[in-house]
């Protein structure tokens, strides 16, 4: 593959893309989680959990601040299902 054919944001785009499938699999897990009797709050304690290990340890404001919007997109649609 030629480098220079290569966009300057592809590793950006590539970061967002990763994170945006990984909050898609946690509102699948979240969903099964619910469907199978996990109380609404415990799951809502695991989204906090893993935003505060994100905020921890996310070196990339721009990647910390993606996750962050995704984590809050999949809390809510969680909290109110």
């Amino acid at each position: 593959m030629d480098t220079a054919a290569v966009p300057v944001d592809d590793e950006a785009a590539f970061a967002e893309g990763a994170i945006t499938l990984w909050a898609n699999l946690l509102t699948l897990i979240g969903t099964h989680l619910r469907e199978t009797g996990t109380p609404r709050q415990d799951v809502l304690d695991m989204l906090t959990m893993l935003h505060e290990t994100n905020e921890a340890t996310i070196r990339s404001p721009r990647a910390r601040a993606v996750a962050s919007r995704h984590l809050m997109s999949v809390y809510r649609a969680l909290g109110e299902a």
